[in-house]
């Protein structure tokens, strides 16, 4: 009885436990939160953001597995024995690669229908005039702006880090000239990406 009960702790000791488990699931839903462009308790993240998400997310998740493959080994190989703990890391791991896998961050290809018609539209109405707020084919845009000069600019909401604005420019019949401070690059259509900094 008490050889069991040794072997049973022993078991329980050395089998990957809750804590393992738990940081491979934080690992996982942090990569997943800076894969998809979503930050729960920041509003819009931006490049900086996502990019601390990744070294959080990856080296919470590269400890939790090297913690299991551990145990894991030692369990297995040492003691010959098997505990579903085992398997738990692996299922969480792969539910997160299928996710991620399935659930693809807004693009502006993605977004491209819908920003034509609120752009299409905005040149329709008389003089300048913004929207704020948009949310477009999973694309969130801080403002839409129709200048003066016949062009709709949409500010990417993650696209302003430091000095430097970021969105796409519908610019129907003309390319848009570029300064010192402005530059263009045609992406298919009447479309550009811009780049602005700002001093």
């Amino acid at each position: 009885m008490r050889a069991e009960q040794a072997e049973g702790g022993q078991d329980a000791a050395t089998a990957p436990g809750a804590a393992v488990v738990t940081g491979t699931v934080l690992g996982v839903v942090v990569l997943l939160c800076a894969h998809l462009d979503w930050a729960p308790f920041v509003g819009n993240s931006t490049g900086p953001d996502q990019l601390v998400g990744l070294v959080a997310g990856g080296i919470l998740l590269g400890v939790s597995l090297l913690v299991w493959a551990i145990k894991s080994l030692y369990l297995l190989g040492r003691q010959r024995r098997w505990s579903w703990k085992v398997a738990a890391v692996p299922v969480v791991v792969l539910a997160g690669l299928v996710a991620g896998l399935a659930f693809q961050p807004g693009s502006f290809d993605s977004a491209r229908p819908e920003m034509e018609e609120v752009a299409v539209e905005m040149l329709r109405e008389d003089g300048p005039n913004t929207r704020q707020d948009l949310s477009l084919g999973g694309l969130e845009i801080s403002s839409a702006q129709r200048r003066p000069d016949g062009r709709v600019y949409f500010y990417d909401a993650d696209g302003f880090v430091g000095s430097t604005v970021r969105g796409w420019v519908y610019s129907p019949g003309a390319e848009p000239a570029e300064s010192g401070a402005r530059r263009f690059e045609k992406l298919s259509g009447d479309w550009y990406s811009f780049v602005f900094t700002i001093d």
